[in-house]
């Protein structure tokens, strides 16, 4: 049975210094008072004594204030890069794409998709397509329906722009491979392999769109990653691991290359890091060689 009372801000300041948090009690109250108890301790948590509610020694509410801070400008630096990615390819090339190979109402026929898609779930995705759409506030969507009242479907480039990255990015994984594997070619990719990263950065973007701690999170959603033979760069100087932000960066980086190399997004990380010099990166996977990895793109 839960028993632990709630604390007001005070208290839940003195709680934690005498846990061991080095901290000045105004000052930690304050931060307290904007940013809550339990979720400012998500990110003490890896700095607990393993067995005890204390802390290590030495600990202190500025290194976690600054990995808290650091944490919330990497969510909108990936946001950034994720909806570039999200425009490029699910607003854009999917789009043409598919509606080339299959028409303006090329979503609405299951035979139009991978065999692997069921009629059940194919009905399933015409739902939430509807949902979207139907709360969706763009003013083209009733445009259109005045226009067309006598069309029970909008185009697909109508769709694409009312729906959110999870459905597209589901969307994307049934396209037949016609469609699908010239999307993925473009960017040197096998076609499982793009499907498998638009789902995990899919799983990303809620994370950072929903306030979630990034840094030292391990991904509920793996990408795979492709064979050595055609991307030695995920292969060198070792293998890289698909459980972290690590391989977040490096997918952002190479597909951001490709898109417009102008976007990659390593810089903009490198200045994010000079920014918190003290930031634990091997809490988010990085090696402590991380710059020397391909993947990353340093020339």
């Amino acid at each position: 049975m839960y028993t632990k009372p709630p604390l007001d801000f005070n208290k839940q300041a003195k709680l934690l210094i005498r846990r061991g948090l080095i901290a000045d009690q105004n000052e930690l109250e304050e931060f307290l008072s904007n940013v809550n108890y339990y979720r400012f301790t998500g990110y003490l948590y890896p700095f607990r004594d393993k067995g005890t509610d204390s802390f290590i020694p030495g600990t202190a509410f500025q290194f976690i204030k600054d990995i808290y801070q650091f944490d919330m400008e990497l969510r909108l630096f990936t946001l950034s890069c994720i909806e570039i990615i999200e425009v490029s390819i699910l607003r854009t090339k999917m789009v043409e794409m598919f509606t080339l190979a299959c028409g303006p109402f090329c979503y609405t026929q299951h035979v139009n998709f991978d065999p692997n898609l069921s009629a059940e779930l194919h009905q399933d995705m015409l739902r939430k397509i509807e949902d979207n759409i139907n709360n969706s506030k763009e003013e083209f969507i009733n445009s259109y329906r005045s226009k067309y009242y006598r069309e029970q479907y909008l185009p697909f480039w109508m769709v694409a722009e009312a729906s959110t990255f999870g459905l597209l990015s589901t969307i994307f994984n049934y396209l037949p491979l016609n469609v699908k594997t010239p999307i993925a070619k473009h960017f040197n990719l096998h076609s499982t392999n793009l499907s498998s990263w638009l789902h995990t950065l899919s799983n990303i973007r809620n994370i950072c769109a929903h306030h979630s701690r990034l840094w030292n999170r391990r991904l509920p959603i793996k990408p795979t990653i492709p064979v050595e033979k055609y991307h030695p760069e995920f292969y060198s100087p070792a293998k890289v691991h698909n459980d972290s932000y690590f391989i977040i960066l490096g997918i952002l980086n190479y597909l951001l290359e490709r898109i417009d190399p102008a976007k990659a997004p390593i810089n903009s990380f490198v200045d994010l890091v000079r920014k918190y010099p003290n930031i634990p990166l091997n809490k988010m996977g990085f090696p402590r060689n991380w710059q020397d990895y391909k993947l990353m793109g340093f020339k």
